[in-house]
């Protein structure tokens, strides 16, 4: 059972919506209570009595990843009204699309601020209090895309960043064990969320995010799109298992090689500079 691996009380961050709400109705039907966070408070409201009538408590706490502050209260408020956080799901995303010679200083500042600051502040706030205890799962969002970071254009900054959660998930994993905290890092690829539809146009209001024409295709025997529950289901599964890494997409495992094979090749070529 969920609850005699990673405990009862859960946040999750980005949860209105997506990949967030269906985490957080999946994590409820194993019996987890959960506090809800969002920055859009009216979704924020309709999720929360979503998850609420699955039989669990639920804690609904409007909350922009990107203020610090905010997400410290965030953790105050699940603390003190649910309990002590076993797991947090450092979920929240944002996209911008567009090249990125058209990026503003702007763009760049929120697609960073919620894409990785949000998840360095979650850090900040439930993992020290874990370690205390020497008890908890972090869960961080990532992206396919930091796996093959050209393989789809016009996302630069949101690939940047998700580059980063690979990297930070990884380097916090090997620490977080020694306080008995597990950290996972989910890696999805194509779910129909609304995250392209609600991304910052740079400049263009019909721009597009594009695959690459120059990279291998996705394996034809996999979907190439998941829906959000599917991603929740694989994620918790990854979590019952304590998994590193929990990719969700295997379609996307040709462009993982293809990228890997030119990190190699460079190192091949490093053996020839003597």
């Amino acid at each position: 059972m969920m609850s005699q691996q990673i405990g009862k009380i859960a946040v999750v961050t980005g949860g209105s919506t997506g990949i967030g709400l269906a985490l957080a109705k999946a994590l409820a039907r194993e019996g987890m209570d959960i506090a809800l966070a969002s920055r859009n408070a009216a979704t924020l409201e309709e999720a929360a009595a979503a998850v609420r009538d699955i039989g669990v408590r639920v804690l609904a706490v409007p909350c922009d990843v990107a203020d610090r502050a905010q997400v410290y209260a965030l953790a105050r408020r699940a603390a003190e009204q649910l309990g002590p956080v076993d797991l947090v799901c450092a979920n929240a995303g944002v996209t911008t699309v567009g090249r990125l010679v058209d990026h503003t200083d702007a763009d760049w500042d929120w697609s960073i601020d919620i894409n990785l600051r949000g998840i360095t502040n979650c850090i900040q706030a439930f993992y020290p209090d874990m370690a205390a205890r020497r008890h908890g799962t972090i869960l961080l969002t990532g992206s396919q895309t930091s796996l093959a970071p050209d393989w789809v254009l016009n996302h630069g900054p949101y690939i940047g960043a998700k580059a980063a959660v690979l990297a930070l998930a990884t380097s916090l994993r090997a620490e977080a064990a020694e306080f008995g905290v597990s950290v996972s890092l989910l890696i999805p690829a194509a779910t129909d969320t609304a995250i392209a539809a609600t991304a910052r146009r740079v400049p263009d209001p019909d721009g597009a995010l594009l695959p690459n024409p120059n990279l291998p295709p996705p394996l034809d025997n996999f979907p190439f799109t998941l829906s959000p529950e599917e991603v929740a289901q694989r994620a918790i599964a990854g979590l019952k298992a304590n998994a590193p890494i929990i990719a969700t997409h295997a379609a996307m495992k040709p462009l993982v090689e293809d990228y890997f094979a030119r990190i190699l090749a460079a190192y091949d070529a490093a053996a020839s500079f003597r």
